[in-house]
């Protein structure tokens, strides 16, 4: 039986982009990005898969969004948890995934972490590959995207690891089985509001419904 609510904000979270590359295959399969930020408080393109021009600035582009959430306290698996991203300006009709990240995301998000994201390959379709912690948001909103994690999620949660990383990103930058990249002129991108923004109800965060017998600060309730 449930017996609280237990509401976690990201100890760190920030994008990573590769910007302008010339193919599909550099921007998607890169090892690392070539910007990134977990000091933003927004970013319009924080979640992206796609190709413009042509001009200054034209190419295709690919921006992946990463959460690490303090999970130490929680001992045993949560009754129920979703994650809630509040959305910025958005053009996007691909939809948005939650997955896995690796456990490697430190104090700083850095443009190596472009493919911290657990069983990833940056030559192959991803869709068999990734650990999926949720279904898919079809739209993205510029209000509230909640994820209701699943059962794999809510095992790693008190899984026994300091932290719960996620990372968002795109269906098309997930699913590359035929090659697809963006077509031409593609502005598909969506915002997000991070943990630093101003406004606290902007912030995105972890809430975890507890069991009657999750432990909770040392405490049994």
């Amino acid at each position: 039986m449930p017996v609280g609510n237990i509401t976690i904000y990201p100890s760190i979270d920030g994008y990573v982009k590769r910007q302008a590359e010339g193919s599909w295959d550099l921007a998607r399969a890169s090892a690392t990005g070539d910007a990134a930020s977990s000091s933003s408080t927004v970013s319009s393109t924080a979640l992206r898969a796609s190709l413009t021009g042509p001009g200054r600035g034209s190419g295709y582009y690919v921006s992946r969004s990463f959460f690490s959430f303090d999970t130490r306290t929680i001992s045993n698996t949560p009754e129920s948890a979703i994650i809630r991203v509040v959305g910025y300006v958005t053009t996007a009709g691909d939809p948005i995934y939650c997955v896995k990240a690796t456990s490697d995301i430190e104090a700083v998000i850095t443009t190596a972490d472009f493919t911290s994201i657990e069983g990833w390959s940056r030559i192959n379709d991803n869709t068999s590959n990734v650990t999926y912690y949720a279904d898919a948001i079809s739209s993205w909103s510029t209000g509230a995207n909640n994820f209701s994690l699943n059962s794999q999620a809510l095992v790693d949660i008190a899984g026994g690891n300091s932290k719960f990383n996620i990372c968002l990103l795109t269906e098309r930058d997930l699913d590359d089985s035929g090659g697809d990249s963006p077509p031409l002129p593609s502005a598909d991108y969506s915002g997000v509001s991070f943990v630093n923004h101003s406004t606290l109800s902007y912030r995105p965060f972890l809430l975890i419904t507890q069991q009657d017998d999750s432990v909770f600060f040392g405490a049994n309730f």
